[in-house]
């Protein structure tokens, strides 16, 4: 089911981290991390959640952090994090459908009445 996305302020807020540090953990695949547009960042709070622990020990005070260590461990906890989730049900995924579709979907249906309305009269 749909969950809100954070952005990337909120995720710097959530994790007390510069916007400049994240950018640079997700540029080397540390944090997970999904394009919007191709141009926005957003993340999901239950995967941030889920290895907010390493995050937190690997990057310390001064907002220096140690990269190489902590990909093994977060890739371990996000692979047990899919593994536990349910698989999405029918319902799930028509609203998740229409969610992210709305806009093309109405736009479609007042294309074809306005296509109707200059053709029929």
């Amino acid at each position: 089911m749909f969950q809100k996305l954070m952005t990337l302020n909120e995720l710097s807020e959530y994790l007390g981290v510069s916007e400049e540090l994240l950018l640079t953990l997700v540029e080397e695949k540390v944090i997970p991390a999904y394009r919007i547009g191709g141009e926005f960042l957003r993340f999901q709070k239950e995967q941030i959640a889920a290895i907010r622990a390493e995050i937190d020990f690997r990057i310390n005070k001064s907002g220096e952090q140690n990269i190489g260590g902590i990909r093994k461990e977060i890739r371990k906890k996000l692979e047990a994090l899919s593994k536990d989730r349910t698989e999405d049900t029918v319902h799930d995924r028509v609203t998740d459908f229409f969610y992210f579709n709305d806009f093309y979907i109405v736009s479609g249906i007042l294309v074809l009445l306005l296509v109707l309305v200059i053709f029929s009269g």
